[in-house]
């Protein structure tokens, strides 16, 4: 015998199944705003990893999102939560496709690392688990705006895609790999969208419905335009994300040091788009290919050997260019106050005072003399010397040199030449630092200096 439910019992099934993604939403936006207070407070380990704590916080809201979007038989469905493998996978696999993109960059030079962790135990692993939060974010984004309904309906003149075109297509995303490899100061924005047409044949051709070709050939661009402007959108976020942070990137984009939003180039905004195609077909490459599980259904079968010597073949990769990284883009680590004895501030007697480097450089010389009993003269020069090191992430090794090159203030920062002092600093120590990271200490000590 059929049962009755009754609309009462309709809706009450529906709160039920909804209250867990009200918790996650709820729980998402507590721990952000949590995060963000104790970042602005200057509290460890917050103000240094706070891209780890935000974005974690985010992709939780966002799915609790997902889940109370959509219609009947949508709502209460999460898109990341709901398949433990799938977002397992999907965060391995994000931190990965990640560091493709830092070892184009060894060669393009368009962003460096600051205040990193300085215990090497948590570096890599703070490393690997912010660059995790990529894949999942656009991906979680695009699942929201389809939740909600947006674009779904637009159609679009199905494209043709014959044989001729297919190659022209290829071969346009090896010309856009390789140009900014070989002259990167003109041709660098071409690496944000080579992926997508080197990859996605490969995609349409073992699954269509998962390819964005196979979307333009049916004439459906609704799935495009939502990673369009869910990546416009997360690209947003992760330059807020960073500004305020100790630990972050900075750009040195060629052409475009000046001119910023938060530390993203104006014009840099334009990549986030076409990167979010990139995230995706990247992580469809990887389901079609059976290297991952998809959010739903069986994944592709696959050897198991093959897995695992994909999986030993990542992590070499990862730890790689994890080591190139410390190499080339870490700039500096963040500075303890026990190390800025080597630039003749006398730690010992000021750590029973519970100050860090950033709370000396916060200090007034008379209440910092007061509390170890120094003349005032010393005391600012203390607090001189550790504005120098928090500046931009110029850090302890960075500002020895600078002091070995003559530059011992932010004032004589300020009033520096940036090439001569770039070709100093370089005679001192042979590719430690580029002329575009002198350029902007040189550009931050005149804005503190009003010059």
């Amino acid at each position: 015998m059929r049962e009755e439910v009754t609309g009462a019992e309709v809706i009450e099934r529906a709160g039920a199944a909804e209250a867990p993604a009200r918790l996650a939403l709820g729980s998402g936006l507590t721990m952000l705003a949590a995060a963000t207070w104790l970042m602005l407070k200057g509290v460890e380990p917050f103000a240094t990893s706070y891209y780890l704590f935000a974005w974690y916080s985010t992709l939780l809201a966002a799915d609790g999102a997902v889940a109370l979007a959509g219609g009947v038989g949508e709502r209460g469905r999460f898109f990341l939560l709901g398949r433990p493998r799938f977002l397992l996978t999907l965060l391995a696999w994000s931190a990965v496709a990640w560091l493709f993109f830092e070892l184009l960059n060894f060669r393009l030079r368009n962003w460096y690392y600051v205040f990193v962790p300085a215990e090497p135990w948590l570096r890599w692993p703070s490393i690997v688990l912010s660059f995790a939060t990529v894949l999942p974010a656009v991906l979680v984004s695009e699942a929201l705006l389809a939740r909600l309904g947006v674009a779904r309906h637009a159609r679009s003149a199905p494209f043709r895609l014959m044989p001729r075109r297919l190659a022209w297509i290829r071969f346009a995303g090896w010309a856009m790999l390789l140009l900014p490899l070989l002259w990167p100061r003109y041709f660098f924005p071409l690496v944000w969208g080579a992926v997508v047409l080197l990859l996605d044949p490969f995609v349409r051709r073992r699954d269509p419905a998962r390819s964005l070709l196979g979307d333009l050939e049916a004439g459906r661009p609704g799935r495009i335009l939502r990673l369009l402007a869910g990546g416009g959108a997360i690209g947003l976020l992760w330059e807020m994300f960073n500004i305020e942070a100790r630990g972050k990137w900075i750009y040195t984009v060629p052409g475009f040091e000046r001119f910023k939003l938060f530390e993203m180039p104006v014009l840099g905004f334009l990549g986030f788009p076409p990167f979010a195609l990139e995230c995706y077909v990247i992580w469809q490459t990887l389901v079609v290919a059976g290297l991952a599980t998809p959010r739903r259904g069986p994944a592709v079968p696959r050897p198991r050997a093959a897995r695992i010597g994909a999986a030993i073949a990542a992590t070499a990769f990862a730890v790689g260019i994890l080591a190139g990284m410390e190499r080339w883009t870490i700039s500096s680590v963040r500075p303890a106050l026990a190390e800025l004895e080597h630039l003749d501030i006398p730690a010992p007697r000021l750590l029973p005072l519970g100050l860090d480097a950033f709370d000396l450089a916060n200090a007034t010389p008379l209440s910092l003399a007061r509390a170890v009993g120094a003349p005032p003269h010393e005391a600012s020069e203390w607090i001189h010397t550790a504005r120098l090191v928090t500046l931009r992430g110029i850090g302890t090794d960075n500002a020895r040199l600078l002091r070995a090159a003559g530059v011992r203030s932010i004032d004589d920062l300020a009033a520096a030449d940036p090439a001569a002092l770039a070709s100093r600093l370089a005679a001192l120590a042979p590719g430690r630092i580029t002329d575009a990271r002198v350029r902007v200490w040189v550009r931050a000590a005149r804005r503190i200096a009003g010059i």
